[in-house]
């Protein structure tokens, strides 16, 4: 996995494939769980696939602290990347935080983000249905089923994946605490074609919300899947379908 220095940091990044870049970022406990992993593999043939750690994940910088701006700080590291690796004008699919991060990527800067898949993401500020495990995370990260602390352990290192852990509920936390959405009132300057994927049983977000947001962005088009949850595109169930559905996306987004 190669890295790349940027302003006050270094990004570590898997990359293969080939075609149109296709920037994947993760949700916010990282790669490790609930990765790209499947769609690394299956859209090799046809697109140029980049993976990130983001700042404060994996093998990335480590912070001492995650702000709550951090989606906006994420979005000016990932255009740092892109811009490192010769692919500025990119399709993204975010899911969770990523998706966040992928809006905010297509509202500042338009141009470079060709299409956007957002999935399983959030609209608020405040997340309601997440409090209570953003607070039981916050004081405790070891409230987690063995399987994901092992996971993140492995991942991010013994010593720093309840750190990590803790950075995320904490900066959710603190936007617990404005009101408003995510993207400073400003989802309608999105002009790429966009794709909402959301899961009908989504323990974070409703669809409702979601609807909501599609309406925000102009030309967007809602996917829900009727049996997923918060990952669509990690389900064994759905994956297959989800990339399928991509697939399509990504290839019609190019030929406008």
């Amino acid at each position: 996995m190669p890295q790349l220095p940027l302003d006050k940091a270094a990004i570590y990044y898997q990359e293969g494939g080939h075609g149109a870049p296709l920037l994947l970022l993760h949700a916010g406990w990282g790669r490790a769980i609930n990765g790209f992993a499947y769609q690394q593999d299956k859209l090799a043939d046809e697109f140029r696939m980049i993976a990130p750690d983001r700042r404060g994940y994996g093998r990335s910088t480590r912070v001492e602290k995650l702000e709550a701006d951090f989606h906006w700080q994420a979005a000016d590291d990932m255009f740092a990347l892109l811009d490192a690796l010769d692919a500025r004008e990119t399709l993204v699919w975010g899911h969770s935080d990523g998706a966040v991060i992928g809006a905010i990527m297509a509202i500042t800067q338009p141009a470079s983000v060709r299409a956007l898949i957002f999935e399983g993401g959030h609209l608020y500020n405040r997340k309601p249905l997440s409090l209570p495990l953003f607070e039981q995370l916050y004081r405790d990260p070891t409230a987690l089923p063995l399987a994901a602390q092992t996971r993140l352990a492995d991942y991010h290192g013994q010593a720093a994946w309840q750190h990590v852990i803790r950075n995320w509920a904490g900066a959710w936390l603190e936007l617990g605490k404005r009101e408003g959405d995510l993207y400073r009132g400003r989802l309608r300057e999105i002009t790429c074609p966009t794709l909402v994927m959301h899961g009908a049983h989504d323990e974070h977000t409703p669809v409702s919300e979601m609807q909501e947001l599609a309406q925000r962005i102009s030309g967007a088009h809602l996917s829900v899947y009727p049996r997923a949850g918060h990952c669509i595109h990690d389900a064994r169930l759905d994956r297959a379908t989800c990339t399928q559905e991509a697939r399509e996306f990504f290839r019609s987004a190019l030929l406008r």
